[in-house]
């Protein structure tokens, strides 16, 4: 990781400092599945921490893709992040082995901050997950994200398509143009083929077809994705709107002097009321047919 305070490897089983570290409610807490094409997916789940060395559970409230896709593909990213500076996060890649609809944990999440006022809205299934590599709890430095800032400032602009179609809506453009705001990676690792997360406050849209970051922080992490390979992007402002970006990494090449890296815009889901669902590109519909003859 460039200084050796910032090493680190995974291990088989979360430590007591991480498992403390996934209990609070306000916090970052994501998921990320595989879609039905092969591509990762991520969901914003709140109700999710860690109950024991081996194994994370999450409660779902409403029946979503990210639900679907994980009983066909057990294979799963969780990551978790503070919702406050100084930003510290942890990976975790997990194997799905069985839900409940009822005991301690479902209680648990309805008691719980987020939950506990609701009249109409609870938890009604957990999730249970067995730990198959986790990482430390890790520091996100914040100098690295403020000079990925200015790299965008500087160099971007460097890097618009020129299209005249914009796949990203007005809400979307303005969530991935922003200074700052929540943005993380998915890609599915080669190696084992879980889907891993990476903090990427630094990325940017440079125009309504492309995303880009420079690499100015967890550098290591980044240049793991592999080139040409599927990606998901997660990008939520301090609203709580947000939108995942799925395209191709096109690995990095440099604008007006500045290294970036890719991401050519293929698909967008929206992931907050009132419309949940891809909105990009835009299912074709048959008009409906009144009219019939022989």
């Amino acid at each position: 990781m460039g200084k050796t305070k910032n090493l680190f490897k995974w291990s088989s089983e979360i430590s007591e400092e991480g498992i403390e570290f996934t209990q609070p409610d306000i916090m970052l807490k994501l998921i990320s599945t595989i879609d039905d094409r092969g591509w990762p997916h991520v969901t914003l789940i709140a109700s999710n921490r860690a109950i024991n060395n081996k194994q994370i559970v999450w409660g779902a409230f409403t029946e979503g893709t990210s639900k679907k896709y994980v009983k066909k593909r057990p294979k799963q990213g969780i990551f978790i992040m503070t919702a406050e500076m100084p930003f510290k996060f942890i990976q975790v890649k997990a194997d799905f082995t069985h839900t409940a609809t009822e005991g301690e944990d479902l209680e648990y999440f309805n008691n719980s901050q987020l939950m506990r006022y609701f009249t109409y809205v609870r938890v009604h299934t957990a999730y249970y997950n067995n730990i198959v590599a986790v990482t430390p709890v890790r520091n996100l430095p914040l100098f690295g994200v403020v000079k990925g800032i200015i790299k965008d400032m500087i160099g971007k602009g460097g890097a618009k398509t020129k299209l005249d179609e914009k796949r990203l809506n007005v809400l979307g453009y303005k969530l991935f143009a922003d200074l700052i705001a929540v943005r993380v990676i998915a890609y599915i690792d080669p190696a084992d083929g879980y889907p891993t997360m990476v903090p990427c406050i630094q990325l940017q849209a440079a125009d309504h077809n492309r995303l880009v970051f420079p690499p100015s922080v967890l550098k290591d992490d980044l240049y793991k994705i592999p080139v040409n390979s599927k990606v998901a992007v997660f990008g939520m402002n301090f609203d709580f709107y947000n939108q995942v970006v799925k395209g191709t990494f096109t690995g990095f090449k440099k604008f007006r002097g500045i290294k970036f890296g890719v991401i050519e815009i293929e698909e967008i889901y929206n992931s907050t009321p009132p419309v949940v669902g891809k909105i990009y590109p835009e299912i074709e519909t048959r008009p409906k047919v009144t009219d019939f003859h022989l």
